[in-house]
């Protein structure tokens, strides 16, 4: 697979510099001309310095101008079949797929590095402490607050997940102890997810977000921040496909090592919940 620079410099070129922001939409505009040219032109050729090149390569987590050129290169075939670029006007169903596919690899990609051994290990340690716990989310977030639900509630954990904010508020305040309040919000700029986020801490509730890596509110309120890749969206909105899609990654992250680390009771757990399900769909079949 491609290294994805390209997806790369869209997603941080907003926090760079107007210097490295010339360089890097000068660089999207023709990355393959960018290939033969040396540090002086492509400053020259984005009105910037040869000096903010350099620093360029290094905001994206480059050694420097000479890896940018190789990472460029080893991108040759998706760059001329423009797979770096949003869903055009009647465009054929396989280059969407080859578009989709490319960008859902390196969101996952980038997420695992984002989202840190440390951080899930810890986040998973509350959940096997905790009595109940909270999850909240808005629009596609909601979907990835309803996974973790689903997943946890199986292996035989407490989970409230509800859109009704007075519903969440007031089972929160009647918690003693041991609860978790899990937030998610892609921008973790939600107003919804924050009001609830300090309402939990107040009542002395663990919290957990989970954000696009980025510096925002909820996870600088949050007890313990988990970070997804930061999806760069366009106007199809693509990127919240995507951004969900990491989300979900996450909370199966999630599962998966709580699964591992207390592997017996969430075997018997899930087994007891299929068979709970069997029984109910037996038992309607036998009253058709």
């Amino acid at each position: 697979m491609q290294s994805n620079l390209l997806f790369r410099i869209e997603e941080k070129m907003a926090d760079l510099p107007q210097s490295e922001k010339k360089i890097a939409a000068t660089i999207l505009a023709d990355p393959t001309a960018v290939i033969q040219m040396n540090a002086t032109s492509l400053a020259l050729q984005a009105g910037s310095s040869p000096a903010a090149v350099i620093r360029f390569c290094h905001s994206i987590g480059l050694k420097g101008f000479t890896q940018l050129k190789l990472n460029l290169s080893a991108d040759t075939q998706g760059i001329q079949e423009k797979l770096y670029s949003e869903i055009q006007p009647g465009e054929e169903l396989e280059q969407i797929k080859k578009k989709f596919l490319m960008q859902t690899y390196h969101i996952f990609e980038e997420t695992n590095q984002t989202l840190t051994n440390d951080c899930v290990a810890r986040a998973t340690q509350w959940f096997h402490e905790s009595k109940v716990i909270f999850t909240y989310g808005i629009g596609a977030s909601h979907l990835a607050a309803l996974d973790l639900q689903q997943k946890f509630s199986r292996i035989g954990k407490s989970m409230i997940c509800s859109q009704d904010q007075h519903l969440l508020v007031t089972s929160m305040s009647v918690m003693e102890e041991n609860a978790v309040f899990f937030g998610v919000s892609n921008s973790g700029e939600k107003q919804e997810v924050i009001a609830l986020m300090k309402t939990a801490k107040k009542l002395g509730i663990k919290t957990i977000s989970l954000t696009k890596d980025t510096t925002n509110t909820l996870s600088q309120l949050s007890d313990l921040s988990l970070k997804t890749a930061n999806s760069h969206e366009a106007p199809l909105r693509s990127g919240a496909t995507v951004s969900l899609l990491a989300q979900m990654y996450a909370v199966d992250l999630l599962f998966y090592d709580f699964a591992t680390k207390h592997y017996d009771t969430t075997i018997n757990n899930l087994e007891k919940s299929k068979e709970a399900i069997r029984s109910l769909t037996h038992g309607s079949e036998e009253h058709d």
